[in-house]
């Protein structure tokens, strides 16, 4: 699908994308790629949706009004995926997934400023689409959200350590939430810094402020984000784990064993639900997603893992 130079640069982007002042002219010279084409495959990518974005990775917990998260799983008609669906994406999820559940098929992501306000709001929004069956599942520690992909090994890869528990809310920062949400987005030029001078900021006084916020846990990283389906990642598997004792110490054994999973989180649940930790894993077959299922089946502490597999992302109905 790439060369072996895209894949070079899609790498670089992921793992080492320099955080300086001419990040564009650095990616050249660290990777040993010609700067016109670094330039030009940058735009090529961005374009075709390859490259998603390029910047800071924001968490959403340093943001007041979106603080607290939930999952939730609604069993819904196979009829009535898509008119259910497209009253969920008005809420603008970040996920909104048809998966592979006995009972709950269709799972999305809600944010609002406290978990009372996540409960009630899903709540209202379950009985807007008239479904009676489902179940939320508060986030109570993430762990990690790593989200890259090793083009190589052609699975999902990442060495993140644990994210922190505590994260400043932007406003206590003094910082301006409109101006953070652009450096998610940088334009793909030498010097894509120079636009936040509006914003009373040097090129080297951003780049500083980036490096501190990754410090304090608001950004999570600075990297290139990649579409999996553009980039021949076509399996996505949501694992389930029900423990047998703390779910925070099998959290803390999957971060330090597997580097292919993603969004590891641990989750209050109510008590007909017995799975409170979740992972991710994204990998060019599922027999890789299998290979961790039976890994983690092995963990003395472990009782049941189930892996619910993608069908349909579900925003791609709009609203």
């Amino acid at each position: 699908m790439f060369s072996q130079e895209e894949k070079t640069l899609l790498m670089a982007i992921q793992y080492e994308f320099p955080l300086t002042e001419n990040p564009f002219y650095d990616l050249s010279t660290n990777t040993g790629l010609p700067l016109e084409f670094v330039i030009a495959k940058v735009k090529m990518f961005r374009g075709s949706g390859v490259i998603k974005r390029i910047g800071a990775n924001l968490n959403y917990k340093a943001f007041r009004m979106v603080s607290k998260a939930a999952l939730v799983g609604a069993s819904v008609p196979e009829n009535r995926i898509e008119e259910v669906s497209k009253m969920i994406n008005r809420t603008r999820p970040k996920h909104n997934f048809w998966r592979t559940h006995e009972n709950y098929n269709v799972w999305f992501t809600f944010k609002a400023r406290t978990e009372d306000e996540v409960i009630a709001q899903v709540k209202e929004l379950m009985k807007t689409c008239n479904v009676c069956d489902y179940v939320i599942l508060p986030t109570k520690r993430v762990y990690k959200m790593d989200v890259k992909y090793d083009l190589f090994k052609g699975i999902s890869w990442s060495n993140k350590g644990i994210e922190p528990e505590t994260i400043p809310f932007v406003d206590e920062l003094g910082l301006d939430s409109k101006m953070l949400k652009e450096l998610e987005n940088l334009e793909v030029k030498e010097r894509p810094f120079m636009q936040f001078a509006e914003n009373g900021y040097s090129e080297s006084e951003i780049v500083e402020l980036i490096a501190e916020l990754i410090k304090k846990g608001v950004v999570r990283d600075f990297s290139g984000v990649l579409s999996e389906r553009r980039i021949g990642i076509n399996e996505n598997g949501m694992t389930i784990i029900k423990p047998e004792g703390s779910a925070e110490e099998v959290a803390l054994r999957l971060l330090n064993d597997l580097p292919q999973i993603t969004h590891l989180i641990v989750r209050n649940v109510p008590e007909n639900w017995e799975y409170p930790v979740y992972f991710m894993m994204h990998a060019s077959s599922k027999s890789q997603i299998e290979e961790t299922r039976e890994k983690v089946l092995g963990y003395d502490n472990v009782a049941d893992v189930k892996i619910l597999y993608s069908k349909m992302d579900l925003k791609d109905f709009g609203v």
